[in-house]
């Protein structure tokens, strides 16, 4: 007789050797078991997240997009009323709402690192559940909304002015490096949280005050040549001008190194993973 919930699959005899080739009772290869059950994990842990921060009324779940969405135009329109032209002649509204909405992703992900763990804490009671899935999930509902919010911004753009983007897949790419630098950034003040709130103190400051370098109200042919070289040593100017390449294409000179920003990201990640895995040994349930 089979055991409940477990007709037709037999288990094991004590001592007895399991299936070879790391493959789960079910026949699916125990990696990709794995990877399915903590994708479920993070799913569940957004849906969580969007109900935790805006409530079950779907105007909260609106303001998801909304704010970014806001705040970019503003400052879009009152650059355009303010009747001042941009080098290059590109158009005033669109460098600076693709200017500000990638920059409010990378403060949004990064703003809300100090406080990820301490106000999930509890949820790490439950064995499946990692201060990674935690991080991931946050991070990739901010990334969703500020895509969401770009996206609308550019198709409204592209019917008022005419002004549509060149290579839109860039322009997402550009996005997608912007969260993943973002990202790493993250787990190492989230692990730095679990030590000291003086992340919390600073985070806020700090983002502000990089601003004027992290490339989101420039462009790098602006720049006298020194300066030029020294702002590209900042991953965040490649992701910048990966997303004005994007929209503007051959119509500006852009500067921009996929392969650096990549590995800038890369390492970045892979430092947060190991603070993350330090920090996990001392957060206190």
């Amino acid at each position: 007789m089979t055991g409940a919930g477990q007709a037709g699959a037999p288990r094991p005899l004590a001592g007895q050797p399991r299936p070879a080739g790391g493959v789960a009772p079910g026949g699916m290869p125990r990696l990709v078991a794995c990877f399915d059950t903590q994708c479920r994990v993070i799913g569940a842990l957004l849906l969580r997240e969007l109900s935790t921060r805006f409530g079950r009324e779907n105007v909260g779940f609106l303001w998801l997009f909304v704010e970014p969405a806001l705040l970019g135009g503003t400052i879009g329109l009152m650059h355009h009323f303010s009747g001042h032209g941009l080098p290059g002649g590109i158009d005033i509204m669109s460098f600076w709402v693709l200017g500000y909405i990638p920059y409010y992703l990378f403060r949004a992900v990064v703003n809300r690192a100090p406080s990820a763990i301490v106000s999930n804490q509890s949820l790490l009671f439950h064995r499946r559940i990692t201060i990674l899935d935690i991080m991931i999930s946050r991070n990739l509902l901010e990334g969703g909304a500020v895509l969401g919010a770009m996206a609308v911004f550019v198709l409204a753009l592209g019917a008022v002015t005419g002004v549509w983007p060149e290579q839109p897949a860039k322009l997402v790419a550009g996005m997608a490096l912007m969260l993943g630098f973002a990202h790493g950034l993250s787990l190492l003040i989230a692990a730095g949280s679990v030590y000291t709130d003086m992340f919390e103190r600073l985070t806020h400051l700090v983002t502000y005050l990089t601003l004027p370098i992290l490339g989101s109200f420039f462009m790098v042919f602006w720049l006298p040549t020194e300066l030029q070289q020294i702002v590209l040593w900042i991953p965040t100017v490649h992701c910048f001008e990966l997303v004005r390449d994007g929209q503007f294409g051959s119509m500006v000179p852009t500067h921009y190194d996929i392969p650096y920003a990549l590995t800038c990201i890369a390492l970045l990640n892979l430092f947060g993973l190991a603070a993350l895995r330090k920090a996990r040994r001392d957060v206190v349930l």
